[in-house]
């Protein structure tokens, strides 16, 4: 922010009420952009007309003459006062932060003393429509804006008299490059004003309206384990873990790169690219317990790794040996009885599958299946690989097989189920899995129970089922006026 009062004076000038009820404001034209960088060039003591993010640029004419210049930007990144001052979370600061604007340049061109009051007027001027111009430009509103004062050049008069609010001094750093920041030992006053009477309330509420997302910026999913639990996953994996790295080199801990690796695919991450970007999401308290790498010059700072350091660590780590660890950890966290397991199979796109079953598994997998029928074992995705996992209801991990190359999914449960401890577990499954093979084998041979489903695709399963099951049968209850019959 600053004020600059170049030596013009205007010679005439009607009674101060009158003139600033003729002054205006409107967006430049991308005509005049040259003769505005050149006037904050020269004049604004800052020196300096680039700015970087959503950028709007005003002027203020008094009868066709410029008499003010204003610029607005994105709001700053981090503002400890301002976050305060919102109630808002680490969480919510990124997800709200477009919301704000700031105001990074005021320029008064009028001369010293006829002009009393331009510059609060402008502000009021930028205020009444600066929210209409942020969502034509940029497709979402702003409801509040932020500026710093020099205290060793200004009082910021103008801003008190426009309504703004001072939130206190700043820490006195200047931001570089995304979480680079260096110390300029010259803190700034931190003013603040909603651009409505609604506005804080609206951003101190528990959730936006959808339309108020930032398009341009979708954010990383959150952290879905909590800080006090992350511990334990960096060490079970520090200790269980066989890291496959050269050791010379090495600047991330394998333990910090799988957990984040975990986190990230539990938030819902998929691929490299998501794992890095929510990698850099969490805040640097997270990054401290998962042991990432301090950084150089920068106290209770870290950095993550980036994008090639995961995909060269997933080409190369034990696929089974990770499985053993988080099931463990998985287990060990939610030690609660099972009572009910989901099967849910996944095709995992740009992997290799898995390879066919060597011929004395398969010759000894000819018991379990010889009840499903051969149209039912053919394979289904031979150019990737398919996952099977078994899931309580809580997402934890009890189980995870790949499908051979050779077979289909619910050949290769069939042939596994007799693996599993499952007595007393209901497990759950879609209709691909609703075999008398796999029927038979949860409940005499795994002492299970079962919820199978049956679909059209199976005809005779469905229309046995029919004959022997006529009419409505729990938990479906009755239809048309038929009561429920129990068989």
């Amino acid at each position: 922010m600053s004020v600059h009062l170049a030596d013009r004076i205007k010679a005439g000038l009607p009674p101060e009420s009158q003139l600033l009820n003729q002054v205006t404001l409107r967006l430049i034209t991308e005509s005049e952009r040259a003769r505005f960088d050149e006037c904050l060039a020269t004049e604004h003591y800052l020196k300096n007309p680039t700015l970087v993010g959503q950028v709007l640029r005003y002027v203020a004419e008094y009868q066709g003459q410029w008499v003010g210049l204003l610029v607005f930007s994105s709001a700053a990144r981090y503002l400890k006062p301002r976050d305060r001052w919102l109630q808002w979370t680490a969480r919510q600061v990124a997800e709200r932060r477009h919301l704000l604007a700031q105001n990074s340049r005021l320029l008064i061109l009028a001369a010293p003393g006829k002009w009393p009051n331009l510059a609060s007027r402008l502000l009021k001027l930028a205020s009444v429509r600066l929210a209409q111009d942020w969502q034509d430009h940029f497709g979402h509103p702003v409801l509040a804006v932020e500026t710093f004062v020099d205290p060793q050049r200004f009082h910021a008069t103008c801003y008190k008299a426009a309504g703004w609010q001072r939130l206190g001094a700043t820490q006195g750093f200047a931001r570089d490059w995304q979480d680079f920041y260096t110390d300029t030992q010259h803190p700034k006053e931190l003013w603040v004003c909603p651009l409505t009477p609604t506005a804080l309330e609206q951003l101190r509420g528990p959730e936006l309206p959808p339309e108020w997302a930032d398009p341009s910026h979708p954010l990383p999913p959150p952290c879905p384990v909590a800080t006090a639990h992350l511990n334990s996953l960096w060490e079970a994996f520090r200790q269980q873990m066989t890291d496959p790295r050269h050791p010379q080199g090495l600047r991330h801990k394998l333990a910090s790169c799988l957990t984040l690796i975990a986190l990230a695919m539990a938030a819902g991450c998929k691929g490299p690219h998501a794992i890095a970007d929510f990698a850099r999401s969490l805040n640097h308290g997270q990054r401290h317990n998962l042991r990432c790498r301090p950084r150089p010059g920068a106290p209770r700072q870290y950095d993550v790794p980036c994008e090639r350091t995961f995909r060269r660590l997933l080409k190369n780590v034990d696929a089974d040996q990770l499985k053993a660890v988080l099931v463990h950890w998985m287990e060990k966290e939610d030690p609660a009885t099972l009572t009910v397991i989901h099967l849910d199979g996944k095709v995992v796109k740009n992997a290799q599958p898995a390879p066919a079953r060597p011929p004395a598994l398969e010759a000894s997998s000819q018991t379990e299946l010889s009840e499903i029928p051969p149209e039912l074992q053919k394979p289904k995705a031979d150019k990737a690989l398919t996952l099977v996992n078994f899931l309580t209801s809580h997402q934890r991990l009890i189980d995870q097989i790949a499908v051979p190359q050779d077979t289909n999914e619910e050949g290769a449960v069939a042939a596994h189920l007799p693996q599993m401890d499952l007595a007393g577990v209901c497990v759950t499954a879609d209709a691909a899995h609703t075999t008398k093979a796999n029927c038979r084998q949860l409940t005499q041979g795994n002492g299970a129970d079962y919820l199978l489903f049956l679909k059209a695709n199976q005809p005779l399963a469905q229309a046995k089922a029919e004959q022997l099951l006529p009419g409505n049968s729990p938990p479906s209850g009755g239809h048309a006026g038929q009561s429920a019959r129990t068989h």
